[in-house]
């Protein structure tokens, strides 16, 4: 299956220079030849591709095709079932057809929407508008007449109106949203499989200030306000409140409906070696929006990251600090509250020799708030790793030598009691270690690569290793019109259930027969041989050969 593909925007500023038609893209045949021993086939033992990407542009708006052919079924189709232009002239900007256009993450944040729009800047001036179909209804299964789940056809429309420049700016937002209630039967009993009709609007602004070239501040805040019924019957008691009677002019309220306010700011200061920013959010549990997908809800976070580059920009550092917590209406039985810490630091010795280093500290920490909630379910954790990753490049006139090397710890630390039994215990410990070397002969366009890798679990009842040995090289030859390459691995394993071993082949090689016709080869082995075969591991060899034309025009 194809994925959908979505037409960019185009620039009408040159089309004047634009070519009226052109023609361009890809074709390959591929064939297949597969063997299985040991094991069930996983695929046919012969198969044939032929796959094709044209593109028709006319004027500089290009419209992508695709053309596939494999066991005997055959498509002719547009890549994309959701189509869109964006079309641009100087300051103003058309939206027509699917569209993905976010105005900000509270109120239209990249939801598809299928309507028409406009974006205009003239000068400092920030306005858009957009109309259309957010989601489409499901239809009832003929066959079934099964219903699960139900949706309705969901139309809206969003405005931004904004003054300033990318770096100083003021944008208020509004969403207003509902589901299309034709045959909605307004007496029935609703259900999971069954939902009713609702609206949503959200208000809100983002902005951003730069001031004194160096420092910066941001915020932007939503109020959303959703009704999950637009025609319940449940009568609300607090319709004499003047804020819902206010509110109730610009939407409908009634006993389903709830509002919701999202807040996050951020300070900042940034020079060319030097950075902090601190950032504050709040989102309201269950918030929101029929113009965004997903909102990480009920979350209140405080966030510091600090960054510096020093020592004539040999060392960079990046790091940053929070604290966040969940349950900020005590509606949940426990609250979890996280100690978020990291850091990242590169240091370049000399031309030579260089380190990556990382650290990362990650702490769950549960208070309950009813009286019976298990301990068994408290979460009380601390996640650390430590990696470093040291570097040597050497280069001369024939020889250019590459080492890299890696280790990288982890451990998980539970700290709940009920659980300190060692029997039960669910502590993991993780180690990896890493070494390659890579040479390369400049003037014979050869390379050559060795690596070694181990992995241990360790925890939660197992104990488990992993080591593997790989080696590999690639060659460039006749003028750059055949390049082979070549890589083989060999992994042991250890495990409480017993010993095992894994090898990898591959010989792949590629030549050039003409400008744009080239022709691709690869051959792959994969063993499997586990010395305990009673439990769901097998003992199999499995072959694949691939041959290839491709045309580029």
């Amino acid at each position: 299956m194809l994925a959908p593909i979505l037409v960019g925007a185009q620039n009408l500023n040159d089309i004047k220079n634009q070519k009226p038609f052109t023609f361009n893209g890809a074709l390959e045949v591929r064939t297949i030849g597969y063997r299985m021993s040991g094991a069930a086939d996983r695929r046919n033992p012969f198969a044939l591709i032929i796959s094709g990407s044209p593109t028709v542009s006319i004027y500089g708006w290009d419209v992508p095709f695709s053309i596939s052919y494999t066991d005997k079924q055959t498509s002719f189709q547009q890549p994309f079932n959701q189509f869109g232009l964006s079309p641009t002239y100087k300051w103003i900007t058309l939206h027509a057809g699917y569209r993905n256009v976010s105005f900000s993450p509270y109120t239209l944040g990249g939801h598809t929407m299928l309507g028409a729009g406009v974006e205009l800047t003239p000068k400092k001036f920030r306005l858009g508008f957009m109309y259309g179909r957010l989601n489409k209804a499901t239809a009832i299964d003929t066959l079934t007449q099964a219903l699960v789940p139900q949706s309705f056809t969901r139309k809206g429309y969003a405005i931004k109106v904004g003054y300033g420049t990318e770096k100083s700016y003021f944008d208020i937002n509004y969403l207003k949203a509902k589901d299309d209630s034709a045959g909605f039967d307004r007496s029935r009993q609703i259900t999971s499989f069954n939902t009713a009709p609702a609206g949503n609007t959200v208000l809100g602004y983002k902005g951003q200030l730069t001031f004194l070239k160096y420092f910066l501040i941001e915020s932007e805040a939503a109020a959303s306000l959703y009704t999950r019924n637009l025609y319940t019957t449940i009568p609300i008691d607090s319709l004499n409140d003047p804020i819902l009677k206010t509110l109730k002019k610009f939407a409908p309220i009634n006993a389903t409906s709830e509002l919701y306010t999202a807040f996050s700011v951020g300070v900042g200061y940034r020079d060319k070696k030097y950075g902090l920013k601190v950032n504050y959010k709040r989102i309201d549990p269950e918030f929101k929006s029929m113009g965004a997908y997903f909102i990480t809800s009920d979350i209140e976070a405080w966030t510091i990251t600090p960054s510096f580059i020093a020592w004539k920009n040999r060392l960079n550092f990046s790091g940053s600090i929070g604290l966040q917590k969940d349950n900020l209406q005590n509606q949940k039985n426990a609250t979890n509250k996280r100690f978020i810490g990291a850091g990242n630091a590169s240091l370049q010795l000399n031309d030579k020799l260089g380190f990556d280093l990382s650290y990362s500290n990650y702490a769950n920490n549960q208070s309950p708030n009813t009286v019976r909630f298990a301990d068994s379910l408290r979460i009380v954790q601390t996640t650390q790793m430590y990696s470093i990753m040291p570097r040597y490049v050497l280069t001369t006139d024939k020889y250019s030598h590459t080492l890299s090397a890696a280790a990288t710890l982890s451990n998980l630390n539970d700290f709940n009691q009920f659980f300190a039994d060692a029997a039960i215990s669910r502590n993991m410990d993780t180690q990896q270690f890493f070494f390659n070397y890579n040479i390369g002969f400049l003037k014979d366009g050869f390379n050559l690569n060795t690596s070694i890798n181990t992995t241990r679990l360790k925890g939660m009842g197992t104990d488990q290793t992993y080591t593997g040995i790989s080696f590999g090289g690639d060659v460039v030859l006749f003028k750059s019109m055949l390049r082979a390459y070549t890589n083989h691995s060999i992994t042991f394993g250890k495990q409480p259930e017993g010993k095992s071993l894994i090898f990898n082949s591959s010989i792949n090689a590629k030549y050039t027969v003409y400008r744009r016709h080239t022709l691709d080869f690869g051959l792959y082995l994969l063993r499997n041989d586990p010395k305990n075969t009673t439990g769901l591991q097998q003992k199999y060899t499995e072959m694949r050969g691939e041959l290839a034309y491709q045309l580029k025009f």
